[in-house]
């Protein structure tokens, strides 16, 4: 009795673990959103109408008006930025055990995956903002780099509350409960609206979609997690690999999406 009570205590303590971690990664994606998403899309529209400053006045396609700094503007702006880093801290969650390295090189290959899977949800080529804003390859590379600076930041974070967050040991019921209300929450509220963007949406439309490739992820993530709970201390080479090799696809398949979204925002017809 004494070994099965102790293999049900260390599976709990596994899961508990598996738990924080999926936990800690949605709440990097959204403190990312408080931190950086919204402030940076704030930045980004206040300095596109100093370069453009005939512009100033116009509708943006929102609604809003190019050079006013607005409470309900910026309300709209943190939280839109607030929802896609929630997005982007889903996507984290799946690809994080498989991105190699030290914290830093994670956060930098982080900072790539992020431009080539999510720039379609902040520059969406048709949009008639660009051009009310001439194109300008200026504020088109402001917006790619704060894509990329959102996922340098969700990693940064998720490195940071690795090392402050209390595990979810046996005896600690709060952490536990807090980790799995909010992995819950993220499974119920975010990963829905993630399988809806990525494998549906407009503006990842390709006969084969960056999507596909991170589900497949996704299924090798919630497999080593299944593997975590039964005792694996390691991951299988072979779900390594198909993991590793999964994301690259997702990663080329990004590309070739954004790449055209990227081109007619310059004015570069596609």
């Amino acid at each position: 009795m004494d070994d099965v009570a102790a293999g049900a205590h260390g599976r709990v303590g596994v899961a508990g673990e598996v738990l924080r971690d999926i936990a800690r990664g949605g709440i990097s994606g959204v403190l990312a959103g408080i931190v950086v998403g919204g402030p940076g899309g704030r930045l980004i529209m206040r300095l596109a109408a100093i370069l453009h400053p005939d512009a100033v006045g116009a509708l943006t396609e929102n609604g809003n008006r190019i050079g006013d700094i607005t409470i309900g503007g910026t309300l709209a702006l943190v939280l839109f930025g607030l929802i896609s880093c929630a997005l982007a801290g889903v996507i984290w969650v799946i690809v994080s055990p498989w991105i190699p390295g030290s914290a830093q090189v994670r956060a930098v290959l982080t900072a790539g995956t992020a431009i080539a899977t999510g720039t379609p949800l902040l520059i969406i080529g048709g949009n008639p903002d660009f051009v009310i804003l001439a194109y300008d390859p200026r504020v088109v590379a402001m917006l790619v780099a704060l894509v990329g600076l959102i996922g340098l930041s969700i990693a940064l974070l998720d490195s940071w509350l690795d090392r402050r967050l209390p595990h979810a040991v046996i005896g600690r019921n709060r952490p536990a409960v807090l980790y799995a209300t909010v992995a819950l929450a993220g499974a119920v509220l975010v990963l829905p609206v993630v399988l809806l963007v990525f494998l549906t949406s407009d503006e990842y439309r390709l006969p084969l979609r960056a999507g596909y490739g991170l589900l497949v992820v996704g299924l090798c993530t919630a497999t080593w997690w299944g593997l975590r709970m039964r005792g694996r201390g390691h991951a299988p080479r072979g779900l390594v690999a198909m993991a590793r090799g999964a994301l690259l696809v997702a990663v080329v398949l990004g590309v070739l999406t954004t790449a055209p979204h990227i081109s007619r925002a310059l004015g570069v017809p596609s």
